[in-house]
């Protein structure tokens, strides 16, 4: 079971890394736009502030992830039901968008789904 949950974690951060990026794609992505005239300036502030605070969820919750000490945890469930409260914590104490929470707990179900099926 340890190699399972360390298995899981692994493949979630490379997860977090993809989202990271698709983050970043979509802050240029809003430049973009607001320098070619098609969004406002206030568009674009509005749109890339709710990007980098759905990147500071994203390094949240990977801080998170990285403070876990997997052997406290009976099986992956209870790791999975314990970096979702602490997520959920810390993006109310941050003011996270909503958004990340979402995105994360998918990805959460995402690699739990792949590592179950190829174990």
């Amino acid at each position: 079971m340890k190699q399972i949950k360390k298995h899981y974690c692994e493949i979630l951060q490379i997860e977090l890394a993809d989202l990271k990026e698709d983050l970043d794609c979509m802050i240029q992505h809003a430049e973009q736009h607001f320098q070619s005239g098609k969004i406002t300036e206030r568009v674009y502030k509005e749109n890339s502030t709710l990007f980098k605070n759905e990147k500071l969820g994203v390094d949240e919750f990977a801080a998170i992830l990285k403070r876990q000490n997997l052997d406290a945890f009976a099986d992956l469930s209870a790791l999975i039901d314990s970096l979702k409260i602490a997520f959920r914590e810390t993006a109310g104490r941050l003011a996270l968008a909503n958004a990340v929470v979402i995105c994360v707990e998918r990805k959460l179900e995402k690699v739990q789904r792949y590592v179950m099926q190829t174990r």
